[in-house]
């Protein structure tokens, strides 16, 4: 991942480091953008950094002077959108990198000494409002996809990205995204857009981002079928361009095993996913089990709408819990498949569209008679409880003990990449990373590097030694005034991992 692209005017201008940077801020009041006068922004700072969940955010703070009171913005509201763009000296065009919307704070008035007034906006990017995404929604009945791949533009009515985004109003041209084929046979959502996508990009390896050429991008993967571009480097800082640099250890991303545990959808071929076997049951003389349905005995499927959950037996003879099915047996081809004795069973209610992991039922008999078996049909879904992966380094633990990386998640997929199911070759991944005793490097610099982003790789060269890195975090402080500052923390890339294996 690189840098966002700018005009090349301004990427020379950024080069020649001889110009002032500018500041423009837009800001919504109804059904027009108000821009605020340069002059009376006294504080700007924007932050971005990577998330422990899996995903980039970013957040916004803007001081105005207010003196003479013209920024009342009464039509501006919390949500209201803020569009903030930079450039370099005069006649250069703007760059527009941050897309925020005003937090539920809203604008801020401050009365200071004297006659001085400011105006405080806290800003917060699409990330925040997704988290609040479906919050009043009822997520006991949560979204499900099924046989859905994990990213693919083409088919976005197949695409589980297209889809989660879906909830939050989201459309396919909001998203700029990689193809990804994985198939995942079952996904049920259980928590805010946000937290859903976070974690999917954790489990492909991918740069979830609400950047500004698009509300939402979801790309940059191992796992895509475009072709990476991990080599190239966006900066190279030099000494002329950092003016503090410092180095930290970071034994806090050390591990040295990795321990994935999860309970993994699988599909299964097409078979019965329901058999009635309520007691009270008798045996004939063949001892074949029947269920006698005679006037001294009114069954619960027959009193009401029964209900008949879907279950499989493994090979093993475990009962299996069916977490959704589908090419379910008809109301006919149900009724087909009873065996009885006496006069004559049907379905009087039928019901398998409605929930997608038991059938709603009431059987009834034309006259008394034994019922020897009533099986439903169809292609199940089951969890295989506690599917893991344990992989470790054992020089690591030879040198500093056990060091363990403990992960669930609901993404992960036996799906085969270079010949191992996904979920192995992400530990693989993992490991290989967490071992590397990796450092953590913080630059500043009066460059205007306002068009960096989290992900991209950069460089760094001092007079004694040359480093890379990736950048984990930046923020970017305007001042009226004084210099710009641009800070990064950057997590160390190191050559030569281990070939693991588990």
């Amino acid at each position: 991942m690189r840098f966002y692209d700018i005009d090349n005017a301004l990427q020379e201008a950024i080069i020649a480091a001889d110009k002032p940077v500018r500041l423009r801020i837009d800001i919504e009041c109804g059904n027009y953008f108000n821009r605020v006068f340069e002059q009376d922004i006294i504080e700007a700072n924007f932050y971005g950094l990577k998330e422990v969940s899996g995903g980039t955010s970013a957040r916004g703070e803007l001081l105005l002077d207010n003196t003479i009171g013209i920024y009342n913005y009464s039509s501006a509201r919390p949500n209201s959108q803020v569009k903030v763009s930079f450039s370099l000296g005069e006649g250069l065009p703007y760059f527009q990198r941050f897309v925020f919307y005003i937090d539920e704070k809203g604008i801020q008035d401050i009365r200071g000494n004297g006659r001085k007034k400011f105006v405080y906006i806290g800003l917060q990017d699409l990330s925040a409002k997704l988290r609040k995404t479906d919050e009043a929604r009822d997520w006991t009945s949560p979204a499900v996809f099924t046989y859905s791949v994990v990213c693919d533009k083409t088919q976005p009515e197949n695409s589980l990205v297209h889809g989660i985004a879906k909830r939050a109003g989201l459309a396919v041209n909001d998203i700029d995204c990689s193809t990804i084929p994985v198939t995942l046979p079952y996904i049920r959502l259980r928590r805010n857009i946000w937290g859903e996508l976070s974690s999917l990009a954790t489990a492909y390896r991918c740069h979830l981002e609400c950047a500004p050429e698009k509300p939402l991008v979801f790309a940059h993967s191992p796992y895509q079928t475009e072709t990476m571009t991990d080599n190239e480097y966006s900066y190279i800082f030099t000494g002329d361009d950092i003016f503090y640099l410092r180095k930290t250890a970071r034994a806090d991303y050390y591990r040295n095993t990795v321990r994935l545990k999860v309970n993994m959808p699988v599909s299964l071929e097409k078979q019965d996913i329901w058999r009635y076997d309520e007691a009270p049951i008798f045996y004939d003389d063949n001892l074949q089990p029947y269920y006698p349905f005679r006037n001294a005995i009114v069954r619960e499927i027959e009193s009401g709408r029964y209900e008949a959950r879907y279950k499989v037996i493994d090979e093993n003879g475990k009962e299996r819990n069916v977490v959704f099915a589908d090419e379910i047996d008809d109301r006919e081809e149900a009724e087909t498949r009873f065996e009885y004795q006496g006069g004559s069973f049907y379905y009087s209610f039928y019901d398998v569209t409605t929930h997608y992991d038991k059938a709603i039922l009431t059987l009834n008999k034309d006259a008394d008679g034994d019922l020897y078996r009533a099986v439903i049909y169809g292609r199940p879904i089951v969890l295989d409880l506690n599917r893991s992966c344990f992989l470790r380094d054992e020089e690591g633990i030879e040198n500093y003990g056990t060091v363990a990386l403990n992960i669930t998640g609901s993404y992960f997929s036996e799906y085969e990449i270079d010949g191992r199911p996904h979920y192995e070759d992400w530990v693989i991944r993992e490991l290989a990373e967490r071992i590397q005793n990796k450092r953590e490097f913080t630059v500043k610099t009066h460059r205007a590097l306002f068009n960096a982003r989290v992900g991209a790789k950069v460089k760094i060269k001092t007079k004694n030694e040359e480093l890379s890195g990736t950048v984990n975090a930046f923020s970017f402080r305007y001042k009226r005034n004084k210099a710009f500052v641009a800070s990064f923390k950057i997590m160390e890339n190191r050559e030569g991992a281990k070939n693991l294996h588990p």
